[in-house]
């Protein structure tokens, strides 16, 4: 049996040496200035040891970049926002190079000024979960460096994008719903406000209703993340339903999932008895919550990383690299919340 081979990293060659990763970028990008001889020497070692093969994009990256991006994003509390950020370290390491985060907290004001400290670090490239709202800080920024986009699509921008699906999630929670007798379905989501994928998941809904009358549909859009608001709109939604209907209810992200399972809680209500639910979004506690929540999960782990590794090859082919989009599959991953 042939033995598998080991890729070596610049972080497995940085621990080898008992240096830093941007130690290692820096000495394969000859940048030797304040680098003693005896430090070069052991990183030189420790290549040969671990037979390195530097990547062929980190050795295209030019030697003048600070071998920094930045990451602005929406709401770093989100499980989201958590997986997709380890997916880009995971490529950040292996290149060598830093990530500096700054979390927006969903307010478009800490977005510009989190943009204007990224310009003033002069950053190799950003990665950006946006609002929307600052798209002429955007275009400046663009104009001097690569700039890509997570989860959002800003039209007539030429920014590069890495997402999902929306319209496939959001039918594939109708299909799975209405495949267990639902004859009326509720979407719960937050105010689309700019945000692209809260628009795609509203469109999908209202064409699927459009199209299938034999099975009633309403929405609820919430304006703010308040659990005294949710809970009401859930009563109301409960108390409307004729004895011979079956409910299902779409959650439009994590967030809200965890708010509904809540507010059902609370009012003594019973899933899937009451309604059966849906979320978008895998957080851990969808597993282990009561009952637990059937969801749409996205990839965001490859999110983060495919993410990263566009990123990178823009800085390496400048403003030669066109624009481009990348949309994940979403997979549903069915628990007791639709077991019916």
């Amino acid at each position: 049996m042939k033995k598998k081979l080991v890729k070596v990293t610049i972080k497995d060659v940085a621990k080898h040496a008992g240096v830093s990763t941007t130690t290692i970028s820096r000495f394969l990008n000859g940048r030797y200035e304040a680098m003693g001889q005896e430090t070069k020497e052991k990183i030189q070692k420790s290549i040969e040891i671990l037979d390195f093969k530097p990547n062929q994009l980190a050795r295209g990256l030019r030697n003048d970049r600070s071998n920094t991006i930045g990451f602005v994003v929406a709401d770093i509390g989100n499980p989201y926002s958590v997986s997709v950020i380890q997916g880009m370290e995971e490529i950040c390491s292996q290149l060598g190079y830093s990530i500096i985060i700054c979390n927006a907290n969903e307010d478009p004001e800490k977005e510009r000024e989190s943009l204007m400290m990224l310009e003033s670090k002069h950053i190799d490239g950003l990665i950006i979960n946006s609002s929307g709202k600052n798209n002429d800080l955007l275009m400046r920024i663009g104009a001097a460096i690569p700039v890509l986009l997570i989860d959002r699509k800003l039209p007539g921008m030429p920014f590069s994008t890495v997402t999902t699906d929306n319209t496939q999630g959001t039918l594939l929670a109708i299909e799975h719903l209405t495949a267990r007798g639902c004859d009326r379905l509720h979407l719960f989501i937050s105010d689309p406000d700019g945000i692209s994928p809260r628009y795609e998941r509203i469109y999908a809904f209202e064409q699927f209703a459009k199209n299938n009358n034999n099975v009633q549909t309403s929405l609820d859009i919430i304006e703010e993340y308040s659990q005294a608001l949710v809970n009401e709109h859930v009563k109301k939604l409960v108390e409307s339903k004729q004895p011979t209907e079956k409910i299902g209810l779409i959650a439009g992200n994590g967030k809200l999932s965890l708010m509904v399972l809540k507010a059902i809680h609370h009012l003594n209500y019973q899933v899937p008895e009451d309604l059966l639910l849906i979320g978008f979004d895998d957080p851990e506690w969808a597993s282990i919550a009561r009952p637990t929540l059937t969801v749409l999960s996205q990839p965001t782990y490859e999110i983060g990383r495919q993410a990263a590794e566009m990123i990178f090859a823009q800085i390496q082919k400048g403003q030669e690299a066109p624009p481009q989009t990348l949309e994940l599959m979403m997979q549903l991953i069915q628990r007791e919340s639709t077991e019916f």
